[in-house]
């Protein structure tokens, strides 16, 4: 009976917690600075910390918890922007990179304990995000590669490091004080 009830807790406790990422990516998500097609949001900074929050199922199925939000109408996208629209405009390929690059990071995080790893597996986020986002964009806009890149990737490459940075000191704070 003990292992029926710490099983469903486990559960229970997945399910809360992934409820929280979601909500926590639907509030801070919207928050962004336009400064060409894309815009600087929080957005990587969700992901990032569901990824670090949860297990790589938990991480994917929180942030597809989003993507599902937003397509049926709520404005949690970037500049509170909604709808199916949004998931195949010119940003849509960052967007279907969400759940993989919170996967990765979630996987990385169960491996070990050390933070250099864990900052790999941030940037391995952002390889995926910046490759399945530009991939998209260029197929949308027209533009070229290098092109894609000045406006896609390399204004944001520090930004979005400092976010996964933060997204994994905020995670670590919240395990120690929830001690999960």
């Amino acid at each position: 009976m003990r292992a029926v009830n710490a099983a469903s807790g486990t559960k229970v406790k997945n399910i809360a917690l992934a409820g929280l990422c979601t909500a926590f990516m639907a509030v801070v998500a919207p928050l962004s600075i336009p400064i060409g097609p894309i815009s600087l949001t929080l957005s990587v900074l969700g992901v990032f910390f569901a990824g670090a929050m949860l297990s790589p199922g938990w991480a994917a199925a929180s942030i597809l918890a989003y993507i599902c939000i937003g397509a049926v109408g709520l404005p949690v996208f970037a500049n509170m922007a909604a709808g199916v629209q949004v998931l195949t405009g010119m940003t849509a390929g960052f967007l279907w990179a969400y759940p993989l690059m919170a996967a990765l990071l979630a996987a990385v995080c169960r491996r070990t304990q050390r933070m250099a790893l864990r900052l790999a597996g941030v940037l391995a986020g952002q390889l995926v995000c910046y490759g399945l986002g530009t991939v998209w964009f260029m197929f949308v806009s027209g533009m070229g590669l290098w092109a894609s890149l000045t406006v896609c990737v390399l204004p944001f490459v520090i930004p979005d490091f400092l976010k996964g940075l933060g997204a994994l000191a905020l995670a670590g704070a919240i395990r120690r004080r929830l001690k999960l």
